[in-house]
């Protein structure tokens, strides 16, 4: 199949005007001109986008598709408020509501262009729904526990989840992580476990660190609404907290939570710059979500200052329950805006350079940059369609300022995964929207009551 648009944007190169992208199974055979690789394979079915950006499909570094129906619902509320009104509200559901939940988000990632995501989940929703939906990445189970005298118990449990889910993801495009939720939810000992069974096996590890000033004070000060109300809502309340007196990051780094050498980070807005020193010591790996860390009040990432340590960065969108959408687009150009008014400059940060977080630079903090994050021979057919011919659109001189400024994820109308088609213009080829609609409705009224 050779598929042709106005604009390719393979992300390692510049972008090729009237270009083209020739796909062989579930991989890339070439990327070029039209009119040179139209005659290099002349037996090739040519599907045409017109005025159109094909590009590399984006990876969602961190999400949480079960909370999908969440939509809305805790809206307005500081980081602390809403993380506890989001666990009281999630006892209402059943594991079948969580299902169609995690399946409402795929369906909204497939045809927003999200083509690989980096999930975690308590529940195992989300690697039912993106096994069934055809999607690529990590599913992180999420081990939670404040109790020191239960981390053998917790370890064991997590090990067991574990096993079951790559089992279940065998033969998929789908790796099984673990995730220490956060430093607010896993005891000193537990981080310390969960980091040396994570080296022993060789799993990918990803955590919420220094999110919030509720995060830093709890930890250093033993304080907050997190230290009290969040501890005394998970029945945690008995279990002595001691202040560290340090940073999440360093406190972190005193547990060994960040040697196992595969760590993801999520969030990092209350970083210093000797804690950026820390997570480049260990090759630590950040998933930037500004539109969550906005909308919540968590600040402002200072991701001039993790570039400039090369740490790899790539974007996150968290959950609709936080962000309301998975929309990259709209991610990318509230990053992009965010920092050039918090750094009160406009160079260093451009359209470009939050595209290639959004796709090699997410496809590197997962470690499968070797597969997909760019249009290049050999790598996996992962990629997207974009339609750049609307009149908020037009003219278009440069594709990059076209999708971070203007696009947004209803101009997204082709998706391909390792070369199946996914979505095209509105039709879904494996899941059913009316039927997941249909079942999202009842769980929304029954959270509202």
């Amino acid at each position: 199949m050779l598929l042709k648009a106005k604009w390719v944007l393979p992300i390692v190169q510049k972008p090729i005007e009237d270009g083209a992208v020739v796909i062989g199974g579930d991989k890339i055979k070439s990327v070029g001109k039209f009119e040179e690789l139209k005659e290099k394979y002349p037996t090739e079915k040519i599907k045409d986008f017109g005025q159109a950006v094909l590009m590399p499909g984006f990876v969602d570094a961190h999400s949480h598709l079960e909370y999908s129906v969440f939509r809305g619902l805790c809206d307005d509320l500081s980081f602390s408020y809403w993380k506890m009104q989001l666990t009281r509200k999630s006892s209402k559901l059943s594991d079948e509501d969580w299902f169609y939940s995690a399946k409402l988000g795929a369906l909204e990632a497939i045809s927003s262009g999200i083509t690989s995501i980096a999930d975690s989940t308590n529940t195992g929703a989300s690697l039912k729904a993106a096994k069934e939906a055809g999607l690529r990445g990590i599913i992180f189970h999420e081990v939670v526990g404040m109790d020191n005298s239960k981390v053998d118990e917790t370890i064991s449990e997590a090990k067991k989840f574990v096993s079951s889910w790559q089992a279940e993801a065998s033969g998929t495009n789908l790796e099984i992580g673990v995730s220490p939720y956060s430093v607010y939810a896993v005891s000193p000992p537990l981080f310390q476990a969960v980091s040396h069974w994570a080296r022993e096996e060789g799993l990918k590890v990803c955590f919420h660190l220094a999110g919030s000033l509720d995060e830093c004070e709890f930890v250093k000060y033993g304080s907050s609404s997190l230290a009290t109300l969040y501890l005394e809502q998970m029945g945690w309340s008995d279990f002595l907290w001691q202040p560290m007196g340090v940073s999440p990051v360093k406190y972190v780094e005193q547990w060994d939570a960040l040697e196992s050498g595969k760590v993801m980070v999520v969030h990092c807005v209350q970083v210093s710059d000797a804690d950026i020193d820390i997570l480049k010591k260990y090759d630590v790996s950040v998933v930037h979500c500004p539109k969550c860390s906005a909308k919540l009040g968590m600040g402002i990432a200072p991701l001039e200052k993790l570039l400039r340590q090369n740490l790899k960065v790539g974007m996150g969108m968290d959950s609709p329950a936080s962000n309301n959408t998975l929309d990259m687009f709209d991610e990318m150009r509230v990053g992009l805006l965010l920092q050039r008014g918090f750094e009160e400059k406009v160079d260093g940060f451009s359209a470009e350079k939050f595209i290639g977080l959004a796709t090699l630079g997410g496809a590197q903090v997962l470690g499968i940059d070797s597969e997909v994050g760019s249009l290049e021979k050999s790598k996996k057919a992962d990629l997207i369609a974009v339609d750049i011919s609307r009149t908020y659109q037009s003219p278009v001189s440069d594709p990059c300022s076209a999708l971070v400024y203007t696009a947004n994820q209803e101009d997204v109308i082709f998706t391909m995964v390792g070369g199946k088609v996914l979505y095209e213009k509105g039709k879904y080829s494996i899941l059913d929207k009316k039927d997941v609609l249909s079942k999202a409705e009842p769980i929304r009224t029954k959270l509202k009551s």
